[in-house]
């Protein structure tokens, strides 16, 4: 998959900063930040974390509807914090049972970051999570679904556990994704009352988590399996050493593509087994 312009480097940070723990603005705030203002020397940017806090996630749509107010107090009274996130859609809400992951590309032309992009980052979520559930997991809007999306991901196609929303700004595209993990009974519960002020249809059974199908899947598992998978595309070149790929889940490596990348672990769990530090060669 290629989905950033030619030049600069890619690079995929796991976790929140060394010390700290983000807060739900700060968590939405840094690919915010990103889509408008990417670095000269980089050409992606993706960030796998695992969510800290309670957080619903309004879009300017939701803004627009008149139940708005209600929404975020019924929100808030459930121990929620409310933030506007920068992707379309509408919104959303998760816990610390959720990865997130935001890819902050610089492609070619605006035709680089639409419907194919949709498309291709599905197709890499499914594999990614094929790797790691025997789940019947589909791509494709289940009935009566929050935040509805021809690209969702569900199981069975009876109720969703991933959502994707994107942003296009002059330059650079933000496509934000959302994996139910363990979706909690509040996560839930905030889901439907929230929809409900917002004047939203919903169906309840179209909730859940991963876990509701497989019990023995843990949320580490996942946000390490999708970080390979961004170290992958990312394919790029470290100040110091590189990290390979040499396992990692999800679609196979396209023809030609480096799996080197430049990584971070600020903080979170360690590297996957399958990683290996190499020392970078000198160049020619």
């Amino acid at each position: 998959m290629s989905d950033t312009g030619e030049g600069g480097t890619g690079l995929v940070v796991v976790g929140a900063p060394p010390g700290r723990s983000w807060n739900s603005a700060q968590e939405l705030l840094a690919p915010a930040v990103l889509l408008r203002a990417l670095p000269s020397d980089l050409r992606s940017v993706a960030l796998v974390y695992r969510a800290r806090r309670p957080t619903v996630a309004f879009s300017s749509r939701d803004l627009r509807s008149s139940g708005i107010g209600e929404a975020t107090r019924i929100a808030r009274r459930a121990g929620f914090a409310c933030i506007i996130r920068s992707p379309g859609g509408r919104m959303v809400a998760y816990d610390d049972g959720a990865v997130i992951v935001d890819h902050i590309t610089r492609p070619a032309g605006t035709h680089g970051a639409g419907h194919r992009t949709f498309e291709l980052s599905a197709t890499r979520h499914l594999g990614v999570l094929r790797s790691l559930s025997g789940c019947d997991l589909r791509i494709g809007a289940v009935a009566g679904e929050y935040c509805p999306g021809e690209f969702s991901i569900n199981v069975a196609g009876e109720a969703k556990v991933l959502g994707s929303a994107q942003r296009i700004a002059a330059g650079a595209a933000l496509f934000s994704t959302v994996v139910q993990v363990e979706m909690s009974q509040s996560v839930r519960r905030v889901i439907v009352d929230v929809s409900s002020a917002l004047g939203y249809p919903l169906r309840k059974s179209s909730l859940a988590g991963l876990r509701d199908f497989d019990p023995a899947l843990q949320v580490d598992q996942v946000l390490n399996a999708h970080a390979a998978a961004m170290l992958v595309t990312a394919a790029s070149w470290p100040t110091s050493g590189t990290i390979t790929a040499s396992a990692a889940p999800g679609p196979p490596r396209s023809r030609g593509a480096s799996p080197r990348a430049r990584v971070l672990f600020p903080s979170g769990p360690a590297p996957p087994s399958a990683w290996r530090a190499r020392p970078r060669p000198s160049p020619p």
